[in-house]
């Protein structure tokens, strides 16, 4: 599914990473940990060819990262950033920019599986918690059903109960490929591959 071999990776001359290998196959929950600087964001970069590496292929479902083949494993995708700096202020509003307003109950049966009350979804974004936010944004990028899930320290804005919530409501979905960046123990404990940088 996806599959990385003998990426390097360098910012102004310094090497994030060398010779990096790894497999993930269908399914799979996976989580890429490490400290600080390691690289991890940047793999979930190099996956959707938002940047590229110096060295080595990157293939998603078989096909080889390239201009190419660029949209279609865009369009396979789901992406949760860690800094959610979004054009739109309301849960509403981004399903409409994602062209996912028919979709509700979807989004509803997430915002319940992660604790959280369906009228949020009109609640602006300035006014409600962080993590409150974040939840709303998982919940949204999860309908749009896409094969991979891409996560970047999707527990950073919450607090334990709520991350046992999403760990709980990620062990119900299925078909799905996830790979996350995290630092988060409990997290990466329940992910099914660790890749350590």
């Amino acid at each position: 599914m996806i599959k990385c071999e003998h990426v390097s990776l360098s910012f102004q001359d310094k090497r994030v990473f060398d010779d990096l290998n790894f497999e993930i196959e269908s399914g799979a929950n996976a989580s890429v940990s490490g400290e600080s600087g390691k690289g991890k964001s940047s793999i979930l970069k190099l996956l959707q060819g938002y940047i590229l590496p110096d060295t080595g292929t990157i293939s998603i479902n078989g096909a080889k990262l390239s201009a190419r083949s660029i949209n279609q494993i865009r369009n396979s995708i789901a992406w949760i950033p860690q800094n959610i700096n979004l054009p739109v202020h309301t849960g509403i509003k981004l399903m409409h920019l994602l062209g996912i307003s028919e979709r509700k109950e979807s989004v509803y049966s997430f915002l319940d599986k992660l604790g959280l009350e369906e009228e949020l979804l009109h609640a602006d974004f300035q006014k409600i918690s962080g993590g409150q936010k974040q939840r709303i944004v998982i919940s949204i990028c999860l309908s749009l059903d896409r094969e991979i899930i891409l996560m970047d320290e999707p527990t950073s804005s919450l607090d334990d109960a709520s991350i046992q919530l999403l760990i709980n409501a990620f062990k119900t979905l299925s078909n799905k490929t996830i790979l996350s960046a995290s630092h988060n123990h409990a997290w990466i404990k329940n992910s099914n591959q660790v890749i350590e940088l």
